[in-house]
């Protein structure tokens, strides 16, 4: 099931890639299986963050993205402690810190935040390294692949002679990003 369902993700982050628009249902039926997938591993939080997942795919499906470079983006990081303490109680400390950061970086991709992608690809690298704990494998490398696409997205939307200007004349990401 592990395979099929990564799988299936990356067929659908192929799909998106190339502009597909169906890529957003195989994505979406891919994130709604790994909520089955990781509550039968005992990973509630995960299990959360794929349905959470599910539906920021959902809405992605409707919207069109034009991530912008947003100032003060690190106050929402200030969120995560006050979202992964009391998920404590009922999760590892691995699988509550990866769900809080994931909620963070989901808040802030759903705002179309540039900076976001750099947090992307540590979220992803962390959340490999915590798969392949679990022996999750096929799930681990799908994270490798993600925290590449991650890199990719922040390269594309802050090279700022290959995205267009806000209307005040800003880039859409500092260099600073």
């Amino acid at each position: 099931m592990e395979l099929a369902l990564a799988l299936t993700s990356l067929l659908g982050l192929a799909a998106l890639s190339q502009g597909r628009r169906w890529g957003w249902l195989l994505a979406t039926l891919s994130s709604l299986g790994y909520v089955d997938f990781f509550w039968r591993q005992a990973l509630p939080g995960q299990a959360f963050l794929n349905l959470v997942y599910a539906l920021s795919q959902a809405w992605g499906a409707r919207e069109n993205p034009i991530f912008r470079s947003q100032p003060w983006t690190w106050r929402w990081w200030l969120l995560a402690p006050l979202i992964a303490l009391p998920l404590l109680r009922w999760l590892t400390p691995g699988d509550a810190c990866l769900t809080a950061l994931a909620l963070v970086a989901q808040a802030l991709t759903a705002q179309k935040v540039s900076q976001v992608w750099r947090a992307w690809v540590l979220i992803d690298l962390a959340s490999s390294a915590f798969y392949v704990q679990h022996h999750d494998y096929a799930t681990a490398a799908l994270y490798l692949i993600l925290a590449g696409v991650a890199e990719a997205a922040h390269r594309t939307w802050c090279r700022e002679d290959a995205v267009p200007s806000t209307e005040k004349g800003q880039p859409l990401c500092t260099s600073t990003n």
